[in-house]
């Protein structure tokens, strides 16, 4: 496979960093299928879209980018109200830190999310390997 060398920030469309913690720790493993996808969904869009320091918008509805592309939580199964109460789950259990946020030139809020960056560490030895903690280095591939 051909593929291009990423610099320290830039994205890649084909894979992204998601935490282990969410199948291996037994408080995160009891995360209904909606919460555990919407947190994988974030991810990906944190690989996708995140700055320099996490932070990264998106918004329930659907909506087309600049290119045409349909986007949104919407487009990927998730309504209105699954975002609300699984949004509102993912906070109290500090898994995401969010903030409001108005889309330039968009007639709709959005919502701004951070990962908690603790659950990139992983300290445990999944390859036979190595034994050393594993820590995300930002918003791209580690």
């Amino acid at each position: 496979m051909n593929q291009s060398k990423l610099g320290a920030y830039e994205k890649h469309s084909n894979c992204f960093f998601a935490p282990h913690k969410i199948y291996e720790d037994e408080k995160l493993r009891e995360l209904s299928h909606a919460e555990r996808d919407f947190l994988i969904a974030l991810c990906h869009l944190r690989n996708r879209c995140g700055d320099k320091n996490g932070w990264f918008w998106h918004v329930d509805r659907s909506f087309n980018d600049k290119y045409g592309r349909k986007m949104g939580f919407e487009t990927l199964g998730f309504g209105s109200s699954t975002c609300k109460r699984v949004r509102k789950k993912l906070v109290e259990l500090g898994l995401i830190e969010t903030k409001p946020h108005t889309v330039k030139g968009g007639a709709w809020p959005a919502t701004m999310y951070r990962i908690n960056p603790k659950l990139f560490h992983n300290t445990v030895d999944h390859s036979g390997l190595r034994l050393k903690t594993m820590m995300d280095s930002g918003p791209g591939p580690p």
